[in-house]
């Protein structure tokens, strides 16, 4: 298991101490390879080297990609809902963060120009009408 409980342990009282305090109640939750903690706003996720290493299975992997896409797919706006439904998950997405914005581009196609959602919002319904017809 663990070499060094205490590394880990530690790490998570500096995190802890280190955050502001939170307003509302924090759960936790502690796994064998990885700690969990949950507030209103935020999810902080603390996972041990022994996660990352070969001797870990890969269902264990593919399971943990798996709740990640999920939680993906149930907290996304309307207009990248639309897009995710009727295209499916993009080949390639870029995150960007100008001032006071979050800007997301996703690619359905090497060499094909991306659906840019600002805010959420689809920038460029055209395009995503030009990708939905046969």
């Amino acid at each position: 298991m663990l070499r060094h409980p205490a590394l880990l342990l530690g790490a998570l009282a500096l995190l802890t101490l280190g955050a502001a305090p939170p307003q509302h109640s924090v759960q936790m939750y502690v796994g064998p390879s990885q700690m969990l903690l949950v507030d209103a706003d935020t999810v902080l996720v603390l996972e041990s080297r022994e996660w990352q290493a070969a001797s870990v299975r890969h269902q264990e992997k593919l399971l943990r990609l798996a709740l990640r896409m999920q939680y993906w797919r149930n907290h996304i706006p309307p207009d990248m809902r639309m897009v995710y439904d009727e295209l499916g998950y993009p080949t390639g997405r870029v995150l960007l963060t100008p001032v006071g914005h979050t800007e997301e581009h996703w690619y359905y196609g090497q060499l094909d120009p991306p659906l840019v959602f600002r805010d959420g919002e689809l920038q460029n319904p055209d395009l995503f009408e030009r990708y939905t017809q046969p």
